[in-house]
């Protein structure tokens, strides 16, 4: 048996655990969600089918979610985010704040830079506007496996995605 295989829940296993998220909260903890995830699928809201051209184009594109604990204030329990997504040298990120709220819980954030960089070249780099703190957007988080190695969420538009957890990181 092959220790680096990761078994990936199903759609309808997906959707149970977001019921039972929804009911009695995720269980899922701030330091669980430290690190960097690989994006792996995602399904459109009402579909029961992947969305696989969306899937493999953020696949082909490196898609990930970095959550680091913030370090100007470590002992608060806030996140840095950076999503970021790579073709060939070129990369594109955009990072900013998170922090978990509520028992399934909700991990809103907001990006207040991007930043385009061409191999470690950064060719720029802008702030954002910062959004309306109701206007935020945010992740409903699912599920994560008990040995941290994928999660789950939907999204604010109403996608689910999972992802992997980088084991180089």
């Amino acid at each position: 048996m092959d220790k680096n295989k990761i078994e990936l829940p199903s759609l309808v296993k997906l959707i149970e655990f977001e019921k039972k998220a929804r009911v009695e909260g995720s269980g899922i903890e701030f330091d669980s969600l430290l690190g960097l995830w690989k994006f792996h699928s995602v399904w459109k809201q009402g579909s029961d089918k992947g969305d696989s051209i969306s899937s493999t184009l953020l696949q082909i594109l490196s898609a990930s979610l970095e959550l680091k604990k913030n370090s100007e204030n470590p002992k608060e329990k806030k996140f840095t985010i950076a999503n970021s997504i790579k073709f060939g040298l070129l990369t594109l990120r955009f990072s900013g704040s998170a922090n978990l709220e509520r028992k399934q819980p909700l991990l809103p954030f907001s990006f207040d830079c991007i930043q385009i960089k061409l191999a470690s070249l950064t060719v720029l780099k802008r702030s954002l506007p910062s959004p309306n703190q109701k206007n935020r957007p945010f992740f409903a988080l699912i599920a994560i496996d008990s040995n941290g190695k994928w999660l789950s969420a939907r999204g604010k538009g109403g996608g689910l995605a999972l992802w992997v957890k980088d084991k180089y990181k």
